[in-house]
């Protein structure tokens, strides 16, 4: 699941420190709230409701045409304990 929230100011560019700063903000807590909110609404809808749930798989399978993901991070790759 993917959520798109305005938390920071238009015209940041992305992955810099003026986005990191802006995401201390209250205006950004608030949009980081709104998209959890968002995300677990429909995790709930999805769980209540077993045929939107069929609908979202099949959806899925027909824009990833049967092709899992496969992760570019190699098997032996592990993290670090």
């Amino acid at each position: 699941m993917q959520c798109w929230a305005p938390a920071w100011a238009i015209g940041t560019a992305p992955h810099t420190w003026q986005v990191v700063a802006q995401g201390k903000s209250p205006a950004a807590h608030k949009a980081f709230a709104h998209a959890a909110k968002s995300l677990a609404t429909t995790g709930l809808d999805l769980i209540l409701d077993p045929e939107l749930l069929a609908q979202a798989k099949a959806e899925w399978r027909e824009k990833t045409e049967g092709k899992p993901y496969q992760c570019p991070i190699p098997d032996h790759i592990g993290p670090k304990l």
